[in-house]
């Protein structure tokens, strides 16, 4: 049986994780920050912790994570997820892998691949849209979320 899914996220950055649940499909939704640790040798290591009061230029991740709890295969699983306000969505940065990865520019209204955002450059041609006016990003999965089966997307913005 085939399940049309789809999740779109109000996250704010600075709040705590967010867990939700449709459809038999569980979520969570997390913001961390990367912060350079050592060990107990000295040795320099990324280390992620909850995202709080972050500064102008400070960099979030935004992490996504969803397993199917049901005995059937979960079709058309749909991620949408809104560019938190005061950030900026980082080039590159969202999950591709088994994805079909879209963005938008108008609020969600509308999506696209990130090369058929574009804008007139002012002679006769066109310029890609700087990703910084992302306003969403969704990803769809490619191929059915088995029973039991989990998958995580993410993306990183800079603060304004």
């Amino acid at each position: 049986m085939n399940r049309f899914v789809s999740f779109t996220l109000f996250l704010l950055l600075l709040l705590p994780a967010l867990s939700l649940a449709a459809d038999g499909i569980s979520f969570n939704s997390k913001a961390e920050v990367e912060r350079q640790m050592y060990d107990g040798d000295g040795k320099p290591e990324l280390v992620r912790e909850q995202a709080i009061l972050l500064e102008p230029g400070e960099v979030a991740i935004y992490t996504n994570s969803f397993t199917n709890n049901t005995p059937e295969a979960a079709s058309d699983l749909v991620i949408n997820n809104p560019i938190p306000a005061n950030t900026e969505y980082l080039a590159g940065s969202a999950t591709e892998s088994g994805y079909e990865l879209t963005f938008s520019i108008d609020g969600g209204k509308t999506f696209a691949p990130a090369a058929q955002l574009t804008v007139a450059d002012g002679k006769g041609g066109e310029v890609p849209i700087d990703p910084k006016e992302y306003t969403n990003i969704r990803w769809k999965l490619l191929t059915p979320l088995q029973p039991g089966e989990s998958g995580m997307v993410e993306f990183r913005v800079r603060v304004k």
